[in-house]
């Protein structure tokens, strides 16, 4: 059984900071911009984290690799849909005379989550350019494309004009920041965060820096209630399954991640157990079979990108050592996209919902056999 894109397919008895890479540019690491600025917002350091791959100039829609004489069904659209243009009008509508975005701002955001909140804010019309990850909603796509945010140019960026710009600590080099600084344009940079809040940080700060607080606090408390009520519906099970989240790239990059990450808050929530945590692995580290093999999780988690590079299903039950585990055996594998869920945007309730829905799946299976 596998599921990949959000679709579910039964395949029984068949067989995030520096290492981000363009599928463009060869997946080459890039170098982080987190720097001392006054207009930087930090959240406590940790250690570099690899971050959702960003995908092609003109990225393709997210698609589950194809798997023999099986058929995945219909992704869940409902639960990720786009806000409708009349419903970002109906926030605009219910925005306070004091509660506005100045006139005259023009915005670049850094990152997909970023842009992916401006839209769920109904402030999308201040945007002027975004960076290559930043697609969703799909509208977001019809915005002037900078590229990779971690390899910006300044001259680019001013060519647009704007007044603000809001990225991640993956966004520079921290030179072409500085220049734009000079330039007078105010930079946010938010600094990692990994843990299931958030978003909902995410949200108030970058409410608080355009001027709508409060549109910003009522859409972080949408996502903590149904974050709420996902962990509500999803967690502590009687039996919970033992996942392993396996970060692959091009190049030949395979990591196992463990404690600190933040895929163990995400599997968690999902009413699983993180399988390389609970073996003693902490933070990002190699993918071995010794690894593997003492882990021996019941389900692997990876992303819909990662999967691709390496041929599918198939594919990474070819890597030393996967094969000879419980998920492997079953094949027992969730594939998701990168931004949905480790961007740690608005969606995240959602994404982490979808992951204990398969773990449930996979337990029914497992139970029934």
């Amino acid at each position: 059984m596998w599921r990949a894109g959000l679709r579910i397919g039964a395949l029984v008895g068949l067989a995030l900071l520096t290492l981000v890479a363009l599928a463009c540019a060869g997946d080459e690491p890039s170098q982080s911009a987190a720097e001392q600025q006054p207009s930087v917002a930090e959240a406590q350091p940790e250690q570099e984290q690899p971050q959702p791959e960003q995908p092609a100039e003109e990225p393709a829609a997210e698609e589950p690799v194809q798997q023999e004489q099986t058929a995945p069904a219909q992704p869940q659209e409902a639960q990720a849909a786009p806000q409708a243009p009349a419903e970002s009008q109906q926030r605009q509508e219910q925005m306070t005379p004091q509660e506005a975005v100045a006139a005259g701002t023009r915005l670049i955001t850094l990152f997909g989550d970023l842009t992916e909140i401006v839209f769920a804010l109904g402030v999308e019309e201040f945007l002027v350019a975004r960076d290559t990850s930043s697609i969703y909603p799909p509208e977001a796509e019809a915005l002037p494309n900078l590229g990779f945010a971690g390899a910006l140019n300044a001259e680019a960026i001013l060519d647009f004009e704007p007044t603000l710009i809001i990225g991640t600590s993956m966004a520079g080099p921290p030179e072409v920041l500085e220049q734009l600084r000079q330039a007078g344009v105010e930079v946010l940079i938010i600094a990692d965060l990994l843990e299931l809040d958030a978003p909902q940080i995410k949200i108030r700060l970058v409410g608080e820096t355009l001027g709508i607080p409060e549109r910003a606090e009522a859409l972080a408390r949408d996502v903590e209630a149904r974050m709420a009520a996902v962990i509500a519906a999803y967690a502590n099970p009687e039996r919970p399954l033992r996942v392993m989240h396996i970060y692959i790239r091009r190049g030949g990059l395979q990591l196992v991640s463990g404690a600190g990450n933040q895929a163990e808050a995400i599997i968690e929530a999902a009413g699983g157990i993180d399988a390389a945590a609970e073996a003693g692995i902490v933070g990002w580290q190699p993918l071995s079979p010794e690894a593997l093999v003492a882990a021996n999780p019941d389900v692997y988690l990876v992303m819909d990108r990662g999967l691709e590079v390496i041929g599918g299903l198939d594919g990474l039950l070819e890597i030393p050592g996967m094969a000879e585990t419980r998920a492997g055996e079953g094949p027992y594998v969730i594939s998701m996209p990168d931004l949905y869920l480790l961007g740690f945007g608005p969606r995240l309730p959602e994404a982490i919902a979808d992951l204990a829905q398969f773990l449930r799946d996979v337990q029914s299976e497992i139970e029934s056999q």
